[in-house]
């Protein structure tokens, strides 16, 4: 019996740690919009690029049984939304996988890729972060990930805020 709870507890920790280790790595996933997006996820922290911006964003990251937290460094310069969110894997295989914030409760599809990022150079940070945008925007181009939404959904309404101009705006006094 014993033999059989050391080797059960053995199988249990094998597991978890292997569990956690299938979310670190270099990741990808094309949006709806056609935007093309990648994520690398170490141990101690995150690293994003999306094709909408020149912004490398880089966020803490604490792993967790079911998936990470990632909250903002004390000198982020690019916030989170909302700190400590909390993403849970939701499915995971060796190629894909499905990732739910506790906050949005968006789903986060993303699939593995063979590549990875260059280490962080702190001492250099602006000169690698060029490269690291220049190298993505290479990747991106070769992905050219599709626009999938339908026509109505690609007509944003706008409104024009330099026609107010003309409009008169009427103002009430209080009695």
């Amino acid at each position: 019996m014993k033999y059989l709870k050391i080797t059960f507890t053995f199988f249990l920790l094998v597991c978890q740690t292997s569990c956690q280790k299938n979310i670190v790595g270099t990741w990808y996933k094309c949006s709806k919009d056609g935007s093309y997006y990648e994520y690398k996820i170490t141990d101690q922290y995150t690293i994003m690029l999306s094709s909408k911006s020149d912004i490398v964003w880089i966020h803490k990251v604490k792993q967790i049984d079911n998936g990470i937290i990632i909250s903002d460094f004390d000198s982020s310069v690019n916030r989170l939304m909302t700190n400590n969110d909390t993403l849970i894997i939701l499915s995971k295989t060796k190629d894909k996988i499905i990732l739910k914030s506790s906050y949005t409760r968006d789903k986060l599809e993303l699939n593995k890729v063979d590549f990875d990022f260059d280490k962080i150079d702190s001492t250099n940070l602006d000169s690698w972060k060029n490269k690291t945008i220049s190298e993505f925007k290479k990747r991106a181009e070769l992905i050219n990930c599709s626009d999938l939404r339908t026509q109505k959904e690609k007509n944003i309404p706008t409104l024009n805020l330099d026609d107010t101009d003309d409009e008169e705006i009427p103002i009430f006094e209080e009695k």
